[in-house]
């Protein structure tokens, strides 16, 4: 496989990736003692939510150091899936030695482990049709389109669990597209292949799927690091089948080499996942995947910056839009909450009288 379609590859790994980390604390789901009243619970759930969006920003933005981290590796010949094998059971075993360190267990019960597996399959399988996407289509034009993810995520939300989609939300989703799009789309005509367009979409669905059952599912309540151990245990198995149970597998070719192994298992990967799982814990499951509009920007600052890759007026104008799309999300929700407290100040005022 030529060298620059394997860093495209890998560049453009669905987030489904990431997503299997959580946090080595609880999100709200989780807490446990008496609810605050009055202002103190306000306060709390602004906290919260500001949290969520820091979060969710700090998972997207640290997914995006990738290539910073792959690129060299590539560039000596490490071939993808051994690359991202040694990922895997790298960050699973960082991932086990602090759960390990905190006293904590990897145990789980038997009507936790049908959950489990089934986010290990969307894990394998939302990355492995986002591969042989690959085969039939730019990966820029891939990349686009996998971002469809925010809109069925919502839908989902809205159709099965009754979440409102509010205007605010569904002009982020257009941004966030649109800057992704002109980022990655550098026009001219591009043949869309019917088998590539499908396997999109279903790598986007698989992804939609994972994060959603992480947010709704029984799993919710569970530790964030031990979902993270074994979907990331999952994740090892399936890869090292990938290299031919080893057979195919190469060898990281220096002492610089596995040290930059080991910040791509920790950095967009053990930090990555832990902020996405806190994110949507705390503001949910469709305000997360928006923020994941902050990987791409990460990327394309790390190729500018470190790789002298241009900056031209279009990746600016890309890149000012996703953060447009950012920062309407947050503003929008931040109104729709005070909104939302003075109402209920008001009906308590009116009661009380």
């Amino acid at each position: 496989m030529p060298e620059a379609k394997n860093f495209r590859h890998y560049c453009r790994l669905p987030t489904a990736f990431r997503n299997f980390a959580a946090a080595n604390g609880e999100g709200p789901a989780t807490r446990n003692g008496p609810t605050p009243a009055g202002n103190t619970q306000n306060t709390g759930m602004l906290n919260d939510k500001l949290k969520g969006y820091i979060c969710g920003a700090a998972s997207g933005a640290s997914y995006g150091l990738i290539p910073l981290f792959s690129l060299p590796l590539l560039r000596r010949g490490v071939d993808f899936d051994s690359l991202l094998f040694y990922r895997y059971l790298i960050a699973t075993a960082v991932l086990g030695l602090i759960t390990r360190l905190q006293g904590r267990d990897f145990t789980l019960r038997r009507g936790e482990v049908p959950f489990i597996a089934t986010l290990g399959v969307l894990f394998a399988l939302s990355s492995i049709l986002m591969f042989m996407a690959f085969d039939y289509m730019p990966t820029g034009l891939i990349s686009t389109m996998f971002f469809i993810y925010p809109i069925l995520v919502a839908i989902i939300m809205a159709v099965a669990y009754g979440e409102r989609i509010t205007a605010t939300r569904l002009l982020s989703m257009a941004l966030a597209i649109g800057g992704i799009a002109l980022l990655y789309l550098k026009g001219g005509q591009t043949a869309i292949s019917p088998m590539g367009l499908v396997l999109t979409f279903g790598a986007a669905l698989t992804y939609a799927a994972y994060i959603i059952i992480v947010n709704k599912s029984r799993v919710r309540t569970l530790r964030g690091s031990k979902i993270a151990f074994w979907s990331l245990a999952s994740g090892t198995v399936i890869f090292f089948a990938r290299t031919g149970f080893g057979t195919h597998l190469q060898p990281i070719p220096s002492v610089q080499g596995w040290g930059l192994v080991l910040l791509l298992a920790i950095v967009p990967t053990v930090v990555s996942c832990t902020s996405l799982v806190l994110s949507v814990r705390y503001i949910g499951s469709t305000a997360t995947s928006i923020l994941g509009a902050m990987e791409p920007v990460t990327a394309v600052l790390c190729g500018t910056l470190v790789f002298a890759e241009p900056m031209t007026v279009r990746i600016f104008a890309a890149i000012a839009t996703i953060v447009g799309a950012v920062l309407l999300l947050v503003a929008g929700d931040a109104a729709g909450n005070a909104v939302g407290r003075l109402g209920n100040k008001i009906r308590n005022k009116t009661f009380k009288r």
